[in-house]
């Protein structure tokens, strides 16, 4: 495969798994799974947990362009967003809050969050690598700062951008989770290939 066969089949993953996700949590969310699974404090954390499996299995797909890869995206952060913060909205309480959260309830969400999604992406980069697994993460995970860093320079160009008209409660997606999606697509997939090549050099 060539750098621009898989960046643009990367980044039609992407754009997919972007679309595909929003649609599947726009239909969740009508049916009410804003308290699935969450004990008696939040976040509501279904739709994360089902819009990032989605999103990665796409990009899963195309990079390792086998089932492992996506499977890989769709479990990694479900499972770890789902269960982990299953057991902590109904049995962690420092995140018991009358008002407003508490700032150790938000870090640790956030952490959940941020090990979900970066543990996925190196995860992805690890098993497509194959004969070289520390570098395949490595490359994903750098290959994915530098498209987050692409898409936040794209909207300080173009600000009307992510001002675009949007319904969040709709089935059309995002603008700007299109465009995250195409990106994140793109860089994971080159960056793979990239160490497939290393690794066939030798």
């Amino acid at each position: 495969m060539t750098p621009f066969a898989a960046a643009l089949t990367g980044g039609g993953a992407g754009l997919a798994g972007a679309a595909l996700a929003h649609v599947f949590t726009a239909l969740f969310d009508r049916a009410g799974s804003e308290a699935w699974l969450k004990g008696p404090y939040g976040p509501p954390f279904f739709n994360i947990a089902v819009y990032t499996g989605l999103f990665y299995a796409a990009i899963g797909a195309a990079t390792g362009r086998r089932a492992k890869e996506a499977l890989i995206g769709l479990l990694g952060p479900f499972l770890t967003i789902a269960v982990a913060m299953t057991v902590l909205t109904r049995f962690a309480r420092l995140g018991v809050y009358e008002t407003a959260p508490s700032l150790e309830w938000k870090a640790v969400v956030s952490v959940v969050y941020l090990l979900a999604i970066w543990g996925t992406i190196a995860a992805i980069g690890a098993s497509a690598a194959a004969k070289n697994r520390v570098l395949g993460a490595g490359a994903a995970v750098v290959a994915s700062l530098l498209g987050y860093g692409m898409l936040d320079l794209f909207i300080r160009l173009a600000p009307s951008y992510a001002k675009s008209p949007w319904n969040p409660a709709g089935l059309i997606p995002s603008p700007i989770n299109l465009m995250d999606g195409m990106l994140s697509g793109a860089a994971l997939t080159l960056a793979v290939l990239f160490v497939q090549r290393r690794n066939h050099a030798r």
